[in-house]
């Protein structure tokens, strides 16, 4: 008789794996919901302590996700952060893949805006309006909480000064379409933020003719990584980089690499957001990460986030995010990185528009090779 109820819970534990015993991310946003802000803290602080662990997914690049999660852990020492970095992509069908397997080993994933909307739509993440959201522009994040904006990066258009000096550099989109660049020029595979930008700003049917008459400039597609195009570019295998991530090339340029940058109009950025996962197996350390992550006033800039301000002015004037084709602000332009504030605009596109423009995106066929 033991021996038979004692395979009965080995068998339970193994289906019911002791995440799943432990309260649900939904449990855990409404008792916090419910309580004083110092309340809430003390009720996720003690509850994070019992989980000890922090599961992040994310697409941020190699260079700053290692800077943010020991940030995470100095403010928070009794919870150990286990990352996983890879492409949006990548992140987003690791997280679908173990989900339809049955694991739900991630808590939150941070990433770009299609992976924001495939989570939803999978049902995989779960509304969550962190109490930080208050004070951000309208549209940084989704109105039911599936989505926040945590963080966005500039899109520059980068050369190799030794191929092309800053004064004959192109200063439009226009100009790319110069028969001098053909061949020398190269873009990401997943450019899907800066392509509906561009859409956006032409009109549809302009934009598709720039697009295809950009595809006769016979561009290189190398990969989505920004970071391998721009080191390709400085190994001298291109001489531009559409669509360059501005953190890294400012990098770059600081090291003394040769290497300059021009904005472009309109200027794009690429926004970051944060999602909680429905089964997050540690819910109390998954909400005081995502509070944590997002800008707040008065708090200590991240290593990777100098930009800490976040302007009660973004909230009442055109400068906020606004249909998804929105203007979001730095402190300098390009800033290696930026939390939302009101200095100058740029333009970006949020996980709802992909819905109907991802697709469109991926017909542009830039590749003509």
């Amino acid at each position: 008789m033991n021996t038979f109820i004692l395979g009965l819970l080995v068998c339970y534990f193994a289906v019911f794996p002791r995440s799943a015993l432990s309260a649900s991310a939904d449990e855990v946003i409404k008792k916090a919901a419910a309580l004083s802000a110092a309340q809430r803290k003390t009720f996720l602080e003690e509850g994070a302590k019992k989980e000890g662990e922090l599961v992040f997914y994310t697409s941020l690049s190699l260079t700053d996700y290692p800077k943010i999660m020991p940030y995470f852990e100095k403010n928070y020492p009794f919870i150990k952060t286990n990352t996983y970095r890879s492409t949006p992509s990548g992140v987003f069908t690791r997280a679908d893949t173990e989900a339809l397997a049955g694991r739900y080993s991630v808590d939150v994933i941070g990433s770009a805006p299609v992976e924001m909307w495939k989570l939803k739509q999978r049902k995989l993440s779960a509304p969550y309006l962190s109490p930080e959201q208050k004070a951000l522009p309208s549209g940084s994040h989704d109105a039911e909480g599936y989505w926040q904006g945590f963080e966005v990066t500039p899109l520059v258009l980068a050369f190799n000064t030794k191929q092309v000096s800053f004064n004959n550099a192109p200063r439009s989109y226009q100009d790319l379409l110069n028969p001098k660049w053909k061949g020398k020029m190269s873009l990401g595979t997943e450019e899907y933020t800066w392509f509906n930008i561009l859409l956006e700003s032409m009109g549809s049917k302009k934009g598709m003719d720039y697009m295809q008459a950009l595809a006769k400039q016979d561009l290189q597609m190398p990969g989505s990584s920004s970071v391998m195009r721009v080191q390709l570019m400085l190994a001298g295998e291109s001489a531009i980089a559409i669509a360059a991530r501005g953190r890294r090339v400012t990098e770059y340029k600081q090291q003394g690499a040769p290497i300059d940058f021009r904005i472009l109009d309109p200027y794009g950025a690429e926004p970051n957001f944060v999602a909680l996962l429905q089964r997050a197996p540690h819910p109390h350390a998954a909400l005081l990460f995502i509070d944590w992550i997002l800008p707040k006033k008065d708090k200590p800039a991240s290593p990777t986030q100098p930009v800490e301000s976040r302007s009660e002015k973004a909230s009442s004037t055109n400068l906020g995010f606004k249909n998804y084709s929105r203007k979001i602000s730095f402190s300098s332009a390009p800033p290696p990185s930026g939390r939302i504030s009101t200095q100058s605009s740029i333009s970006t596109t949020g996980p709802s528009e992909f819905k109907k423009q991802s697709d469109v995106a991926q017909k542009g066929n830039l590749n003509t090779k």
